[in-house]
């Protein structure tokens, strides 16, 4: 019968999805254990080592100078700091950079870097930086962070163990009060920082330098082959080939670097397209290195959740267009009784676990937690209709990852204070023709409109939030990212 061969496509579909929430909830679980477990001992050094602090920018006008008040702020010795400015920009910014560094008095050495084109894109510009590096230690800044004054107190000291390459720290959000739409970015990142990250330090497994708001062992960075820019997301290529090669990486949950989260939703949806398809390129890339390492077989399964993390947008366009036509059947007693009870605990299931991942993610480590709840469902609603408008972009993302089809390094704008924030995102950047989903997601709006008005006459609460889910998401997706910033 058909319905039950749909049924059985769901299903599978839902297994694969199953297995990676369950591998999430397995961190959940780690994450406690991890916070009885004391961080690995740090050991100050007889006298200070050379860092040096590289801040690649490109077009950062509304945040560079906030950026380099904070990183000549920063509490370390000046004859052993030295700040590389890596300054590919095109606008005003090289200026304003130019007009601070007459103007500001500082004791350290503060080098501004321009290239002579931006081959390579970020990692470009970290490889061109690290040839004149002075220092034993590679500390790196996008833009949109505040170094607060003790990052390197805190971090530098864990390398008095020769064999750890990088020390990371977690993501904060200076302005993740400004909207749900910044609310629920929170909610993701929060977890990854809260849960993802912390689990599999606890589990001994690959965790990744989140490409910001961490240090680096130069001599790490060379050993791993150095950065390549032959993927979006060089930060997690490096941090693979660093760790199949047994450097050790360190996660420091409690060390805390602000940043600004995306104010649009094309903004998000840029980003995320960038590290969805980086993630796949790096699945090209290194999952067969990994396998074949000497690496444990929990490391190497671990370490091959996540890198397909990105690849479960492939199943959720498929999921977005079953799911309502499962439900319904299902109601109305048209599969059988062995797959109705199939499909309510496959579904209890997945959907309990996820919820509980975000609500425990956005609780840990966390000081104003009954804020955090009273807030959590309307975020984690519009998080998940965000998930679902960007799913089709992301997919075509992931896609062309998997066939090395290569695409520009689109940036992630930064509008630093949310002052004349309107006037900002119409006069700051320029833009591109739009992108040809468009229509394909004003499809998908309408089927979501479609099942909120079938829920509303049925009286049906949970496919009215199924619904409304759906056409939230892709009502963003249509009308505000109808321009996509150029690189």
């Amino acid at each position: 019968m058909i319905w039950n061969s749909l049924f059985i496509i769901w299903f599978l579909l839902n297994l694969v999805l199953l297995f990676f929430v369950i591998h999430e909830f397995l961190l959940v679980i780690k994450v406690f254990t991890a916070r009885k477990v004391s961080t690995p001992q740090k050991t100050q050094h007889k006298e200070k080592p050379t860092v040096t602090i590289q801040l690649p920018v490109y077009n950062e006008k509304y945040v560079i100078e906030r950026l380099l008040e904070s990183a000549i702020s920063i509490n370390y010795p000046t004859n052993k700091l030295q700040i590389q400015l890596l300054d590919d920009s095109t606008d005003e910014t090289t200026e304003i950079i130019q007009n601070f560094i007459k103007k500001r008095k500082f004791n350290c050495e503060l080098e501004h870097i321009r290239r002579p084109d931006r081959t390579g894109f970020k990692a470009g510009a970290l490889s061109y930086g690290l040839n004149t590096a002075k220092g034993e230690f590679i500390a790196i800044f996008d833009a949109d962070f505040i170094i607060q004054q003790n990052f390197l107190l805190e971090t530098i000291p864990h390398f008095s163990n020769d064999k750890i390459g990088v020390v990371q720290t977690k993501w904060q959000h200076i302005n993740e009060d400004y909207s749900l739409l910044t609310r629920a970015q929170a909610i993701m990142l929060n977890t990854h920082f809260s849960i993802e990250q912390l689990g599999r330090s606890a589990s001994n497994a690959f965790i990744n330098f989140n490409g910001t708001a961490g240090v680096w062992r130069k001599k790490c960075i060379e050993d791993a082959g150095g950065w390549q820019a032959d993927t979006l997301t060089e930060d997690l290529d490096l941090s693979y080939r660093a760790q199949i090669k047994k450097w050790r990486f360190v996660y420091k949950f409690e060390v805390g670097s602000p940043a600004e989260l995306p104010v649009t939703f094309e903004a998000f949806r840029t980003q995320q397209f960038r590290w969805s398809k980086g993630a796949a390129e790096c699945v090209n890339k290194n999952i067969s290195l990994l396998w074949k390492s000497t690496s444990s077989l929990k490391q190497k399964i671990l370490g091959t959740f996540h890198l397909f993390n990105s690849s479960i947008y492939l199943l959720l366009i498929p999921l977005i267009l079953f799911s309502p036509v499962i439900y319904y059947l299902q109601q109305n007693n048209l599969l059988s009784l062995a797959y109705n009870r199939e499909l309510a605990i496959i579904g209890f299931i997945t959907s309990s676990l996820l919820i509980a991942i975000f609500f425990i993610g956005n609780l840990v480590g966390q000081k104003n937690k009954l804020k955090r709840m009273l807030w959590f469902t309307p975020s984690l609603f519009v998080f998940f209709a965000m998930t679902s408008g960007i799913s089709l972009f992301m997919i075509k993302g992931v896609i062309q990852g998997y066939f090395n089809k290569k695409s520009p390094f689109v940036r992630t704008p930064k509008f630093g204070d949310s002052d004349e924030l309107k006037n900002k995102i119409k006069k700051g950047y320029d833009f591109k023709k739009e992108d040809r989903l468009k229509v394909f997601e004003s499809v998908l709006m309408c089927y979501g409109l479609f099942i909120l008005t079938f829920a509303f006459f049925e009286k049906n609460i949970v496919m009215g939030v199924y619904g409304a889910i759906i056409t939230l998401g892709f009502a963003l997706a249509v009308l505000f990212s109808k321009q996509t910033f150029r690189k």
